[in-house]
């Protein structure tokens, strides 16, 4: 699955020991509702099992996108499960550590490190 007319694309791809969601693009204001929709979509389908969230290829998140990230790691913990944000672009990483968000989220330093993970927090 693509975004249309957003700058974020948007990958599912349950081959792996997790599902994966590789995102390419800004998480924005603009981009926010698809990814929502597909987050809710995605952990609704896997129930307890942790979801990776690739963030190599996002340079841009704002508030908003932050805001997605929180809801999808409040709903995964909620069915047992974790959401492991994976090799955050390092502007990403920056705002989760201003936000002192990296606090709150399981980061991973590669998506295969990620994959590699039981999902224990």
């Amino acid at each position: 699955m693509a975004a249309e007319g957003t700058d974020l694309s948007i990958h599912i791809d349950h081959s792996g020991p997790h599902p994966l969601v590789r995102l390419s693009g800004d998480v924005d204001i603009d981009s926010s509702d698809e990814l929502t929709d597909a987050l809710k979509a995605v952990l609704a389908e896997i129930g307890a099992r942790p979801l990776v969230l690739d963030l190599t290829e996002v340079e841009f998140m704002d508030s908003s996108g932050l805001g997605v990230l929180v809801g999808a790691h409040k709903e995964a913990t909620a069915q047992g499960g974790t959401l492991i944000l994976a090799a955050p672009h390092p502007r990403v990483a920056k705002i989760l550590r201003i936000t002192k968000l990296h606090k709150v989220f399981t980061v991973s330093p590669s998506v295969d490190e990620a994959m590699a993970a039981d999902g224990a927090v």
